[in-house]
This record gives structure tokens, sequence and C-alpha cells, in this order.
């Protein structure tokens, strides 16, 4: 009840003043440290609900699967998924993951989009020019570009495609020339930039008109990874091979210059020539990995920073008797972990395509923290994230 009218007016006003100055008093003090009076919560944070493992599996056997580990209670589980063969890379968008693989019958490939998290299948996509589908990038919510890798009777790669996709139907509709090898894709400015792992070239192809407007010549070996940083500069990795060392080579998509070179001092790669580098957006660092197992990877993770176009640091893999190699990196931002799939030793001492896998989980020093058993020849990681 409001006594106001009952007083004298002079009270009144004394006392509806001294309210007002008040109220003023209590909110200050929340306006200088952004509060807000009449919410009791707006933040919202980003949490990792799940770490996704793509297992390649046996060729022979057409056994590719995916192992979601979940970190909140350290337990994987392991999902046969219909409809894969084997496995090359993974993609997440909108709630689906679109798994790119290999068939044995004619070595050509298709991709399967598996929804999340149940990972059923909702589609599939075929006929790539009969050539192996390597990598895949978006470039609208209707159309997707999937680079191509043809090789010759000798199983050397010559030039090749992309392949462009209809999502709204699933089908690809029409492919464009690109260089020799090509591997990973990204969409940056209205382009897409295809690594050219034979050609060491960068393929520039308009998203507008699906035409090739140029090439860079990138002066490194084996371009194999491509991102765009939160600067939009496009960063390739390459793997080097021969007397040539890995390196991150970052490239204006708008004037197509290099701009910057960070050196890694080694062969950067796959032990089962998948994922050889990975890109956390939130921590603004790219991951690669030299981890190989014939004689080329040094068992080397390095950090570049993208903010500076830097070599942060270089990390050793933790050593363990029963794991050899490296076959795939994924950084998790919100936990500050970082994920590296194994092979396991098989009883010839070398590397076991046939068993499976281990991923293991690291600290931002290297130091071991957990791990967990993957599918045979574990070969990407990615992470799932909801917002609370």
């Amino acid at each position: 009840m409001d006594f106001a009218p009952f007083m004298p007016r002079t009270i009144s006003s004394l006392l509806r003043t001294s309210a007002r100055r008040l109220l003023l008093l209590c909110l200050l003090p929340l306006a200088l440290a952004g509060c807000d009076l009449f919410e009791e919560d707006d933040d919202e944070s980003v949490v990792t609900t799940g770490a996704v493992v793509a297992n390649s599996g046996n060729f022979s056997d057409q056994d590719g699967s995916i192992t979601v580990f979940n970190p909140q209670d350290s337990t994987a589980t392991l999902n046969d998924a219909e409809g894969i063969a084997f496995i090359n890379s993974v993609t997440l968008r909108n709630d689906q993951l679109f798994v790119v693989d290999n068939t044995q019958a004619d070595n050509s490939g298709r991709i399967t989009v598996l929804d999340l998290p149940g990972l059923n299948r909702v589609g599939q996509i075929a006929n790539f020019d009969g050539s192996p589908p390597r990598s895949l990038a978006f470039a609208s919510d209707e159309k997707a570009y999937i680079t191509n890798q043809s090789l010759n009777s000798n199983f050397q790669p010559v030039p090749s495609t992309v392949s462009i996709v209809d999502l709204t139907t699933n089908a690809p509709v029409d492919s464009v020339p690109v260089g020799s090898g090509p591997e990973g894709i990204a969409v940056a400015g209205g382009r897409a930039f295809v690594a050219n792992s034979a050609d060491g070239t960068l393929s520039v192809i308009d998203t507008e008109t699906d035409s090739v407007d140029a090439g860079v010549d990138l002066g490194c070996t084996g371009p194999n990874e491509v991102f765009v940083d939160e600067e939009n500069e496009v960063a390739v990795v390459c793997e080097g091979g021969g007397e040539a060392t890995g390196e991150v080579v970052f490239v204006d998509p708008s004037t197509l210059q290099v701009r910057d070179r960070v050196a890694l001092g080694a062969v950067v790669g796959s032990a089962n020539f998948t994922q050889s580098a990975s890109y956390s957006s939130s921590a603004e660092e790219i991951y690669a990995i030299s981890g190989g197992v014939f004689g080329s990877g040094t068992g080397e993770i390095f950090r570049i920073n993208t903010d500076g176009n830097v070599l942060d640091t270089t990390l050793q893999v933790p050593d363990d008797p029963q794991l050899t190699g490296m076959t795939a990196v994924g950084y998790d931002g919100v936990s500050e972990s970082l994920y590296v799939a194994r092979l396991p030793v098989g009883p010839d001492g070398g590397a076991s395509f046939s068993s499976r896998g281990t991923a293991v989980l690291l600290n931002r020093n290297g130091n071991r923290v957990g791990s967990f058993e993957t599918g045979i020849a574990p070969a990407h990681i990615t992470f799932l994230r909801d917002t609370r």
C-alpha cells in the first residue's frame, strides 16, 4: 500500500526523493561492474559434449567406425555407423557429421551424412569422378566442395578435380579442375582454397561462378591441410618431404599474396595419411604432428599461434612402448586438452593397421592426463559443443 496520499505533501516528496537517490546509489556500482539488476544470469558458456574420433578401419575390410568420447565421465563409445567404408576425413555442420570415405569396389568414394548425437544415417552422396574423395568444405547451406584425388597407373597423383555438391539433393552437380593431389579445402571471402599436395600450389575457386580464378605458388613441399583463421587469413600446412621440412604458409585471401611463413623444422604428417593438423578457433592455434611410421616422423607436435603467425612451442608425444606413430590431432580449447590418436604396436614391432588404436590426452605442457580406446586406425578428430 502506498502511504504517500495520507502524508503531508512535503514529507511525501522528501521520501520519494530519498528513495530515488537510494536507488541510484544502489544501481551505480552495478552499472560500473557491468551487472544486470533484472536478470538472474544471462551469461552463456560453451561446453564440449564429446570428442569424435573417425576411425579409417582396415581398407580391405571396409570397417570404418566412429568413436565418441564423453569428457564429462571419461567414457568412449564405438559406433559402427551404417554405410561407412574407409574414412579419410570428417566435417561437422548443423548437428550433422559428413563422413568422407573410400569404397573398395572401385576405389572411388562417397560422403555419408550422420545425424548427431545418434549417428544414424540420414543421407549419402556418391559419384566423384571415379576418384577417392579426401576433404569437404561448405560454401553455403546449399553447396559443398569435395576434393578428389586422381592417381595414374603407378598410383602417382595427377591433375584432378573438385566436385560441386547440391546439399538440397545430396548429389554432385559439376566439377572444376585443380592441381595434382588435392587434399585440404577451406572457404573464405567468396573463394574456395584447395591445397594441391603434389604441385606445391593452392587452387582458388570463385564460389559464385564455380570457376577457377587463379593459383598460388606456395613455395613449399606437400601442402595438405587448409584453415581460415580468426584474422581471415588462409593458413596452409605444408608437410614437407625429402630435404624439405614442414611449414605453415599464411595467404591473404583477397590479394592471394603470401603474408607469412612459419618453419616447423621437421616433416609433418599422419602415420595413416589422414589428419596431419587441426585448427582451434577459440585458442587461435594450429596443431601439426610429425607422426609418420616410415622413418619420417619425429614424434613432435607443433603449436602455431595464428594471431601472431609464430611457432609457439614444440611438444613431444609421451613415449609408450605399446603405441607408435600419430594419426590425428585435435585441441579442445574449452578444457585445454590436446587429443592425439596413435596406432598400436603389432606382433612384428611395427604399427598395426588392423587393431584398435588409442587417443592420448595431453595438457598444454604435453603431459599425459588420460587416454581411451578408439576403433581401428583412427583418422580424424573433431569436437561436439553446446552453449549452456
